[in-house]
């Protein structure tokens, strides 16, 4: 039953899904439709006003007509491209309307508009709140587009208060334009503050957004749109501040009137364009070398034109032959020279602002050892290196792995958050692998160049010296704390023995031998009971000592050497296995050498005798790169997912704690081989 409701409540949703998105569609096509219509209309009374314009050539009313007709037409077609392709997608929708009503109402409309709507300073006609109602649409949905774009969501929540505050704004300037509290009424104390207050709210929203919300993706297409922007602002206000906005500049002088236009329509004409690769196809390009590309030459463009005018304005100002071909060819010569240098030097500027220091190795190594140098604390160091390398390269995330088991890898140090696209560069150190470095490409789809590749190998092969370094920090520390945790544990186990074993036999001992001293001259009987007993606890001290001094040093090392001592304390295993011993003649070695391979060779025979199921065990031990046991036997083997228990890793302690190694393997013959090397002063080593 309750299966049967939740079908048709799903049935019922999908109903009104599609009722909502006819209705929708019906509303574009009709905004679409007046727009359009609207803009046609005009185009006649454009076309007379300006043929009326004495000395304007006869076609000059058709191109200036064709331009804004052209503009409109760019608009309308990536409107309709955006529509067609993402019909279900709410802020295509949007996209595509405001396209088309903020395309319409530029242009033509704006020049004829006053004609067409007539006198408003007493009652505005109906059309004119028709036509003023389109063009507020027109506006609002471009707050609305940047406030939602790319997610179709407000981000953060206060932009919800600013767009109402702008539709207050702006519904009161198009719609009540003889109120007196409108905004053109305001004093220029309280509109200034509230229009730069409204209109910083979109660059404020889309850098929130884009620093804490935005995927990846959604951060490609933020780009894309605000390059376009950009282009339209390097393209057209510039043009429109040395010559004049099209409406300010007469029709009269017409060859500047379609230059402003022209450099104007293509300028804004990139913001359509953008928005609809940003909703269409922004994976398809790298919007990250474009940006590289049009700073560059932009910046270089911008840079020789005003080198020209300040040689040609200035010299000819001090020499007063303004217009002299001889001044403007050598500003030429001069642009011509420094051209090439120019444009080194700002394609390393715009490289350092994207990429970081990647074409400056020798910087970046330099800052990275200096960062490295400034570290206070050990464990500071890898969060450091791997903090530095993001930051100095621009690099989105770097995470440092060191291995945990021969299998197993683990994360010691990440910078930024972690993407699914990471190149892996192995850290080498004397051939051996010693960590891993991922990093992520600077934008999703990017690849790293030659030139990151290359400078990422060189930092692989100085961070690995100072990852090994780090590692042998840590190591340092832990042996030390091992060593004073022994230590403690091992004066805590004397205390105990000595207090609660030997102590108390020692004073039993004196109280009976003052009770014999008593009883001496009285009872000689109950005298030598006493005395009996003494000398048994006596003996029985004497073990206990013996135990505490075996358990500090086997005493069979001082008296047998190492390979007596073992000979010795292997005996017992004859019965169970055949034990072989191979050793060279071995010199004096130092005495935690002699205790370690003692523990080592007996802990690894007692484990071969309880879980090998070996009958034969070879023991070998030489001078190799110092003291090397090797011991062998020819059992079962270590089975495939091993488990360390306390017997080897005890051994591997052992042999770190002196700076040597302790390693199992599973020979293919079955059987396992443990192989251990003690290091030996130089002067023990032959």
């Amino acid at each position: 039953m309750e299966k049967s409701r939740a079908v048709l409540n799903q049935g019922e949703h999908d109903q009104v899904e599609d009722r909502i998105r006819i209705v929708s569609r019906l509303v574009w096509l009709v905004l679409t439709a007046v727009v359009l219509l609207w803009f046609i209309a005009n185009i006649p009374a454009f076309y007379q006003e300006v043929a009326a314009v004495p000395n304007t050539p006869s076609w000059y009313a058709a191109v200036t007509a064709g331009l804004d007709a052209l503009f409109v037409g760019v608009c309308t077609a990536v409107a309709l491209l955006i529509f067609r392709r993402q019909p279900h997608n709410r802020m295509a929708w949007l996209t595509s309307l405001v396209l088309i009503v903020w395309g319409a109402n530029n242009g033509l409309l704006i020049q004829t508009k006053d004609a067409m709507l007539g006198d408003i300073t007493d009652a505005p006609s109906p059309l004119y709140y028709a036509v003023e109602s389109i063009t507020l649409l027109g506006y609002l949905g471009w707050m609305l587009f940047f406030y939602l774009f790319p997610t179709g969501q407000f981000v953060p929540r206060w932009t919800k208060v600013t767009a109402v505050g702008w539709l207050l704004f702006s519904g009161s300037w198009y719609l009540w334009p003889t109120s007196p509290y409108t905004p053109n009424n305001w004093p220029g104390w309280l509109f200034g503050p509230i229009v730069l207050t409204l209109w910083g709210s979109f660059l404020v929203a889309q850098i929130v957004r884009y620093r804490r919300v935005s995927t990846l993706e959604e951060r490609q297409q933020t780009k894309w749109v605000l390059y376009g922007i950009a282009v339209a602002v390097l393209i057209a206000p510039p043009v429109w501040v040395g010559f004049g906005t099209v409406y300010e500049v007469p029709l009269s002088d017409w060859p500047r009137h379609l230059f402003v236009q022209a450099v104007g329509v293509v300028g804004i004409a990139a913001i359509p364009a953008t928005i609809s690769i940003a909703i269409l196809r922004y994976r398809l390009f790298e919007i990250d070398v474009l940006i590289n590309r049009t700073l560059v030459y932009g910046g270089l463009t911008g840079t020789t034109i005003g080198i020209y005018v300040l040689l040609v304005g200035g010299v000819g100002s001090l020499l007063q032959a303004q217009g002299s071909a001889v001044i403007a060819f050598v500003a030429t010569g001069v642009v011509a020279v420094l051209f090439q240098p120019l444009r080194l030097r700002l394609q390393m500027a715009v490289n350092r602002l994207m990429y970081g220091q990647r074409d400056d190795p020798v910087g970046m190594l330099t800052h990275l050892a200096q960062q490295l140098e400034a570290v206070d604390r050990p464990e500071r160091i890898l969060p450091t290196l791997v903090e530095t390398i993001a930051t100095a390269l621009k690099l989105p995330h770097v995470s440092l792995w060191l291995p945990k088991t021969q299998t197993q890898w683990e994360p010691v140090a990440v910078y930024g958050s972690q993407t699914d696209d990471l190149l892996l560069v192995p850290l080498l150190h004397q051939n051996q692998e010693v960590g891993r470095l991922f990093v992520a490409p600077r934008g999703p789809g990017e690849r790293f160049s030659r030139e990151d590749e290359r400078l990422l190998a060189t930092i692989a092969q100085l961070s690995a010296t100072t990852v090994q370094a780090a590692k042998l920090t840590f190591e340092l520390q832990q042996s030390r704390q091992q060593i004073v945790t022994s230590r403690e544990e091992e004066r805590r186990r004397l205390r105990r023995d000595l207090h609660d074993g030997l102590g108390p036999v020692l004073a039993s001992v004196a109280l009976q031998a003052d009770t014999a001293r008593d009883l001496a001259d009285v009872d000689a009987n109950e005298t030598k009971v006493i005395l009996n007993s003494i000398m048994e606890q006596a003996q029985t001290a004497v073990a206990d000592v013996r135990q505490l001094v075996y358990g500090l040093r086997p005493p069979a090392l001082d008296e047998l050497g190492l390979m007596g001592a073992l000979r010795q304390s292997l005996h017992l295993f004859q019965h169970q296995l055949a034990i072989q011993f191979e050793a060279a003649d071995l010199p004096p070695l130092p005495a935690a050498i002699e205790v370690a391979a003692y523990r080592i060779v007996q802990e690894a025979v007692n484990n071969v005798v309880k879980h090998a199921q070996a009958t034969h065990c070879k023991i070998t031990i030489c001078l190799e790169a110092g003291l090397q046991l090797v011991i062998e036997d020819d059992g079962v083997g270590l089975p495939e997912t091993a488990v360390f228990g306390v017997g080897l890793i005890s051994m591997k302690e052992r042999a770190a704690e002196l700076g040597g190694s302790c390693t199992m393997q599973r020979l293919a013959t079955g059987g396992t081989r443990i192989t251990a090397v003690l290091p030996l002063p130089a002067e023990e080593e032959i």
